[in-house]
């Protein structure tokens, strides 16, 4: 028996398995290398013509015929769009996986973000099969055609396997350098936390800084935390409150917590919510208690960690305490 290549020759059944993943491998590398000169270099996604909007609008009402009409004629643009519809779901129309591979397979050999998702296929499984060699494949592709992320997704692949860490770190850092905040994401909580590189604080807070400034929200919250601790730099709790909040105004549930418990900390001089007694100080604005727990209130109805609405239930009531003795402070005239 023998296993067929992408130009249709047999590899001999009497290489072993790996020796012929790693032909269908090279196989499939020389096969793109030679796909039509429309596989331009990706400049961003092309605009969305007026008949493909017509019909992504009726796919968004439920009824995808329109947008599968134009994919299935051949066009890339509405190929991609279908494939997106069956990987990840769109609104009434359900996944379905090997169908919406199979669409970006077709679209992946004039767009470099259809080539990117073929990666995704091949790498979660999402068509079927789980096939990392035929990822990592895709995703080189991908890059060479000018896809950023597909360096970072590349490189993760390459960061977990023995001795080419340092290959995928590059890769990471390439695609950081393009503009993927997703790597600059990375590259931060990989400096942060170590494992395949060494910790460096100072490089974490120069890729979470990259991708706090296009305003994503875990790459403010985690840089908040650095700066809140001194991590990698100067200790700057200003800082850090107002990359709290910006993370918060872009939609992190966790990071009301973060602001919650460092104005408590402000209140008590320097407190956390737990148990315990709490003396109140006189001369605290009403204001500021009701701030904090606005906080409080904040991180109890939208952060999902169990322990994290514990804690907050715990503060609500040490500043519901604090505020009963202010007013009594104030009846009193002291």
């Amino acid at each position: 028996m023998s296993d067929q290549n992408s130009r249709g020759r047999a590899f001999p059944s009497s290489l072993s398995r790996s020796a012929r993943e790693r032909l269908l491998v090279a196989a499939l590398a020389i096969a793109a290398m030679t796909l039509p000169a429309l596989a331009q270099q990706w400049s961003g996604p092309p605009p969305v013509t007026p008949d493909l909007k017509a019909a992504l609008d009726k796919a968004d009402a439920g009824s995808p015929d329109a947008l599968l009409a134009l994919a299935d004629s051949g066009r890339a643009d509405a190929q991609y769009f279908a494939g997106v519809m069956f990987m990840f779901g769109r609104k009434t129309v359900p996944k379905d996986g090997p169908r919406g591979c199979a669409y970006e397979e077709k679209a992946s050999a004039t767009r470099a973000d259809a080539m990117h998702l073929v990666g995704l296929c091949f790498r979660d499984g999402v068509g079927g099969v789980k096939d990392p060699e035929k990822a990592k494949a895709a995703f080189a592709r991908a890059a060479d055609m000018g896809f950023p992320q597909s360096k970072c997704a590349l490189g993760q692949m390459l960061i977990a396997e023995p001795g080419q860490a340092d290959r995928g770190v590059q890769l990471c850092k390439d695609s950081a350098l393009a503009g993927d905040v997703d790597a600059q994401v990375l590259l931060g909580n990989l400096f942060l936390n170590g494992g395949p590189v060494k910790p460096d604080h100072a490089e974490a807070r120069k890729w979470l800084a990259m991708a706090a400034d296009r305003k994503n929200p875990e790459a403010a919250r985690r840089l908040g935390e650095m700066y809140a601790n001194g991590d990698g730099g100067p200790k700057d709790i200003k800082k850090a409150m107002e990359l709290w909040q910006a993370a918060e105004a872009a939609g992190d549930p966790t990071v009301a917590i973060l602001v919650a418990d460092q104005l408590f900390s402000d209140l008590t001089g320097g407190r956390t919510p737990g148990a315990g007694k709490y003396a109140f100080r006189g001369g605290i604005p009403v204001n500021d208690i009701n701030v904090t727990e606005d906080w409080y209130k904040e991180a109890q109805n939208r952060d999902p960690r169990p322990e994290v609405k514990q804690r907050a239930k715990t503060a609500i009531g040490v500043l519901e305490a604090f505020k009963t003795a202010a007013a009594a402070q104030s009846s009193s005239g002291r």
